[in-house]
């Protein structure tokens, strides 16, 4: 197709990659993080129909990095994106040229973590996309067609086992998708038949006779000389360009220019310098690597106080951080600067213009929707916008449910699995005692019964919520953020709901286990068979039948003593009177009759979750949980928001998720009473 003097053809172009970078001394072991330098937009040898050098233009509007910036792509293992398996972490803040990786905390990318901090692993490769090339005008000494990707995308970053060489071709078809690219040419230099984007074939045509050799003039040989003077020019501060930015010696600079190293072999020495740097420089780490903020982030935080202040839930947000109890939350900033005033509307307009798109005459409609959905130049892809908002949402989420008002977690356990499958975990006792070791004798192996074993698996409960267009131009920031509010003390109060649930089931005596009778059961000796009110004689009952729980061959005792109360809300007042009073409250002959079970619990819940007389003890839930509340790895024990593009709203959608399994435990940690 021809358009304005120009050619352009549409071929699949398969997924590139390029050799990338370690920064040296860059590990930072706590955060899990590494710094990379991804491009430098050197030249590369191409060919998909004919060779070609291909040029990354390094001009911001011509590099989409919507993917690197969204915080969502993906770290992997040698450009291999078809396994979760594969997913080693995520790039975490990109800018063109640069990134800083995290790595996951599962086991399994543990051992590559740790190379990479030993320096082993540090050959690191990007995979990219090109959606348009333009060909240059071809220069004296070009051998092949040179073509400048004026619009390209990286989409992902690889650690690899040998470093990717810088003439490679592209990746097999099986390592990954291709993606239309649109090829540019001007119409004297097409090489290519448009209708079928081949090579077509030149006329056979006799060698021409020898042209006769002119006399070469004063004004050719000195415009040949200035354009070698201009070359050399360019070489020199290209080659001095990139010895700085590596913040090599000056001394090398010069050297190559001197030695007439040319500008892309001198370009692949500065990286072999860096890894020779990266070698010699041992990691220490006690050493912090401070990232500092760029214009998007600080336009993030400072529109993002503005909006919580907006919403009325600052004060919750600055509670809850306060008392730390959600990680991330203890680091808000809750200055709005010079963003206060500013409606949704005003914050939209200025995340698209941030992002060079023009907004003048935009009708408030679209522009709401293109804040949602349009990228950097116009690009498909987001502004900040979106990201904002989520950012926003997401802390008052946390923030309420982190002071969303909660019983279980005083007299449960908690656990967690690094996915969905089921996942054994081992009862106190499970192991008895150590055997004895004769002299000269071996020592015998320790078998666990598989009755101490619980299987959990945990489970996901959530919803979706849509922000629209109206929304938006509405200024309805208050709506917004009022519904995460209840969604985040929903989320609380569903694991408050299901623990509840448990103990309720059976008349107070949870649900049925697999010897189809109720977890406490005279067979699992957790019940208090005597029904006594709150007397010295009751409580102190309640603690003997715990004390008498022996280990799972029934030789030894575990020990265990009873340190938190469990009753309704009406029986709270004689509990407490019985816990503190120094002499028995209930003597009737001398009133001043010591108190044996004074300070028995450490502390006394009360609930309107249960009610009549039952009471329970539990023993310290970190020594022998009866309740456990297990969590999905990753995402801690608050709920997780996750954002996408409308498709069921004209806006975005919202997830509120949460994957965690209530389950009863171990019966040795709890005992119950009817009470009377």
């Amino acid at each position: 197709m021809k358009d304005g003097g120009q050619a352009k053809t549409t071929r699949d172009v398969p997924g590139l990659t390029l050799r990338a970078l370690v920064v040296p001394g860059s590990v930072d072991r706590e955060k899990r993080t590494v710094e990379i330098t991804w491009t430098t937009g050197a030249r590369v040898r191409r060919g998909f129909w004919e060779p070609f050098d291909e040029d990354l233009s390094l001009d911001p509007k011509h590099v989409r990095m919507g993917r690197l910036q969204s915080g969502a792509a993906p770290l992997v293992d040698s450009h291999s994106i078809n396994s979760l398996r594969t997913v080693l972490g995520v790039v975490d803040r990109a800018s063109i040229g640069a990134a800083t990786v995290r790595f996951s905390k599962r086991a399994d990318v543990e051992p590559i973590f740790n190379d990479v901090a030993d320096g082993i692993i540090r050959n690191v490769s990007v995979g990219y996309f090109v959606h348009q090339y333009e060909r240059q005008p071809k220069a004296d000494g070009d051998a092949v067609p040179v073509y400048t990707a004026v619009d390209w995308e990286p989409y992902e970053l690889s650690f690899v086992p040998v470093g990717a060489d810088a003439g490679a071709g592209t990746r097999s078809a099986e390592a990954g998708p291709t993606m239309p690219g649109v090829f540019v040419s001007r119409s004297e230099e097409i090489t290519m038949d448009p209708k079928t984007a081949t090579v077509p074939a030149a006329p056979v045509t006799p060698p021409p006779a020898p042209a006769p050799v002119a006399p070469v003039d004063d004004a050719t040989v000195r415009a040949a000389e200035g354009r070698a003077v201009q070359l050399e020019r360019e070489r020199a501060a290209g080659i001095r360009v990139a010895v700085r930015a590596a913040k090599l010696d000056e001394k090398t600079a010069e050297e190559m220019i001197a030695n007439g190293v040319t500008l892309d072999a001198a370009r692949a020495q500065v990286l072999e310098q860096l890894a020779r740097k990266s070698d010699a420089t041992p990691t220490d780490p006690h050493v912090r690597v401070e990232i500092t903020d760029d214009a998007s982030d600080k336009w993030r935080r400072g529109a993002g106080a503005w909006l919580l202040e907006r919403s009325g839930f600052a004060g919750m947000v600055r509670q809850a951080a306060k008392e730390g109890k959600v990680p991330g939350l203890d680091k808000v900033e809750l200055d709005p600067g010079e963003f206060r005033g500013l409606s949704l509307l005003d914050l939209a307009r200025e995340s698209l213009e941030n992002a060079g798109v023009k907004t003048r005459g935009l009708q408030k409609m679209d522009l709401a929707g293109r804040a949602f959905t349009m990228g950097r130049s116009g690009l498909a892809g987001t502004t900040d916008f979106p990201v904002l908002l989520e950012d926003v949402l997401h802390r008052v989420l946390l923030a309420a449910y982190a002071t969303q008002s909660d019983t279980w977690r005083r007299f449960c356990g908690t656990r967690t699995v690094s996915d969905f499958r089921a996942h054994n975990f081992f009862r106190t006792g499970s192991f008895g005692v150590l055997d004895s070791k004769n002299e000269h004798g071996e020592f015998k192996q320790k078998s666990i019964p598989d009755g101490q074993k619980t299987a959990i698996t945990v489970a996901t409960k959530g919803n979706i919520i849509g922000i629209t267009r109206e929304t938006i131009i509405n200024d309805d920031m208050g709506a917004l953020t009022d519904l995460l509010q209840k969604l985040g003390r929903a989320a609380a109060l569903t694991i408050e709901v299901d623990v509840y649930a448990l103990l309720a089931l059976n008349g107070g005596l949870g649900p049925t286990q697999s010897d189809a009778q109720p977890f406490f059961h005279s067979n699992r000796a957790n019940v208090n068979a005597s029904a006594t009110a709150h007397t010295v004689a009751g409580w102190d009952a309640d603690r003997v039948v715990m004390a008498q729980q022996r280990d799972t061959s029934s030789n030894e005792y575990l020990n265990l003593r009873p340190a938190i109360l469990l009753v309704a809300a009406g029986q709270r007042a004689a509990a407490q009177v019985l816990n503190a009073s120094l002499t028995d409250p209930n003597a009737t002959t001398n009133a001043n009759k010591p108190n044996a079970v004074v300070g028995q619990y450490r502390d006394i819940i009360d609930t309107p979750r249960i009610s009549g007389t039952r009471r329970y003890a539990f023993a310290d839930p970190s020594i022998a949980p009866a309740i456990i509340v297990a969590f999905l790895e990753g995402s801690g024990e608050a709920p997780v928001l996750e954002t996408m593009s409308g498709w069921r709203v004209d806006g975005t959608e919202m997830k509120v998720r949460a994957d965690f399994l209530a389950q009863m435990f171990d019966s040795k940690g709890a005992v119950t009473n009817a009470g009377a």
